[in-house]
């Protein structure tokens, strides 16, 4: 009799039943938005799941073919007769893609399930572009005339401070 109080207690009080997991967000963004060639590239893949489980179980390797990168994510899903609790949780990866040369590109994100049913997917695939460093203006640095103005304020100032001390 316990027994069948707990297991009502946790089906009511967390939102565990019987149910085959749907609903599944994917998210990938590209870091720095803007990439040049000086930038070193890091792709953020981040998955929202609805139940749990789902859950990514692997996150995979990057794999490139010129300019396309892709990962094969493994999500371990659940049998229609298996138990998940009705709970929304975020998993995330950063994929390092370092330094690339300047193009257009392609990071393509693929999903394989395993346990509750066994399919293969592309989920997400965005495109980014990275500059060149030729592109990249460098950040104009002050000429002469303004050191030169600097400096004499800055003598002038020195100067006013020490002859307020010696009136004091």
């Amino acid at each position: 009799m316990f027994a069948v109080v707990v297991l009502s207690f946790l089906m009511l009080g967390f939102g565990v039943q019987l149910s085959s997991a749907t609903g599944m967000d994917c998210r990938v963004r590209v870091v720095p938005e803007q990439p040049t060639e000086l930038d070193y590239v890091k792709i953020f893949v981040e998955f929202r799941f609805y139940t749990d489980p789902p859950r990514v179980v692997d996150f995979g390797v990057v794999h490139r073919e010129g300019n396309t990168f892709s990962v094969d994510v493994s999500v371990y899903v659940p049998a229609k007769d298996e138990f998940v609790l009705q709970v929304v949780h975020n998993q995330s990866h950063v994929y390092q893609l370092g330094r690339i040369e300047a193009g257009e590109y392609i990071f393509r994100v693929y999903v394989q399930t395993v346990h509750g049913s066994s399919e293969y997917w592309l989920e997400k695939e965005v495109r980014f572009t990275v500059s060149s460093a030729d592109d990249v203006v460098a950040p104009e640095l002050p000429n002469i005339s303004y050191v030169l103005v600097l400096l004499a304020l800055t003598s002038v100032a020195t100067i006013l401070l020490k002859a307020s001390k010696r009136k004091r």
